[in-house]
């Protein structure tokens, strides 16, 4: 009895331990039929954290890749971001997508949590 416990638990663990990347999957394909001036925090955060994961077949890199090219400096200008949102939807690429995340974080008073 104890070893068919033991055996049932180890399968659960399994499963539960090769779901993780579908699971993050879904955190960010939830949040992504969202505009970036639509997310909340938290939405914002998983997009920032798993872009790339929803759109792996895009090849896309993480957001963590591009924060350090990232400067505030124009985001006051930047019409609430509008201008980052237009380029993600027009050039649908990774680096204008993250940069939008970053920027609609910053209108939050927020950065990515890394």
């Amino acid at each position: 009895m104890k070893r068919l416990l033991c055996l049932f638990l180890l399968n659960v663990l399994y499963h539960l331990s090769s779901s993780i990347p579908t699971l993050q999957e879904r955190a960010a394909g939830s949040c992504s039929d969202l505009n970036h001036d639509e997310m909340d925090y938290e939405c914002l955060q998983r997009m920032w954290d798993f872009y790339h994961i929803d759109r792996s077949s895009d090849a896309w890199q993480p957001c963590d890749t591009f924060v350090s090219s990232f400067s505030t400096d124009k985001y006051p200008a930047s019409q609430k971001c509008l201008v980052y949102r237009s380029k993600c939807s027009t050039l649908d690429n990774d680096k204008p997508c993250c940069k939008s995340v970053h920027c609609h974080l910053w209108l939050m008073g927020r950065t990515p949590a890394v």
